[in-house]
């Protein structure tokens, strides 16, 4: 009877062979759901890989743009560009003199009375720092005030600002400018 006795099995092996059996189910889950993972990822590289694909076809058309562009030559085309800039500038420069030319005693606000009250009034201007002094007062006005008195409305630039104002003649002489700002500056 001693071989029928290796034989048996001992008590408890029914119930450890079980929860062998539900670990080994368990682990080939893991491993199920872990190789399932795995190849989730691995459709999500190859979905990317598939979207940089496009990536060498850019490549190609940067190269063949820089392989046509090797003939130009930038200094030469930034030369060019600075003198064409150049010369905007001495075409208006000169579109700007024509126009000054060209102006009729009829069209500018200066009246052309000579050396009279109006170019008195323009000198004093440009000798207290104005710019750009246009006389607004009509020419028979000043007439009027080139013996007489009055006041000759006058607008002018100074530092960039524009001004507005007057210059009081008394007795065919300047007696006093009085010129303040177009826009007065909230403090």
């Amino acid at each position: 009877m001693p071989a029928a006795e290796t034989l048996a099995f001992p008590e408890w092996w029914p119930e450890a062979l079980l929860w062998l059996a539900v670990a080994g189910l368990l682990a080939l889950g893991a491993a199920a759901l872990g190789i399932w993972a795995l190849l989730r990822r691995l459709e999500e590289a190859r979905a990317s890989l598939r979207a940089l694909e496009g990536l060498e076809e850019i490549q190609r058309t940067l190269a063949r743009g820089q392989a046509q562009r090797e003939g130009l030559d930038l200094k030469r085309i930034e030369h060019l560009l600075v003198d064409l800039r150049d010369g905007a500038r001495r075409l208006e420069e000169l579109l700007l003199r024509g126009e000054q030319a060209r102006a009729s005693a009829s069209e500018t606000l200066v009246p052309a009375l000579g050396p009279s009250l109006a170019e008195r009034v323009l000198n004093r201007l440009t000798a207290l720092g104005y710019e750009r002094v246009e006389i607004v007062t009509p020419s028979e006005a000043l007439e009027a005030f080139a013996g007489g008195s009055g006041d000759v409305l006058v607008e002018a630039r100074r530092d960039g600002v524009l001004c507005k104002g007057r210059v009081r003649v008394r007795g065919g002489r300047i007696d006093s400018v009085q010129l303040q700002p177009a826009f007065p500056v909230f403090p």
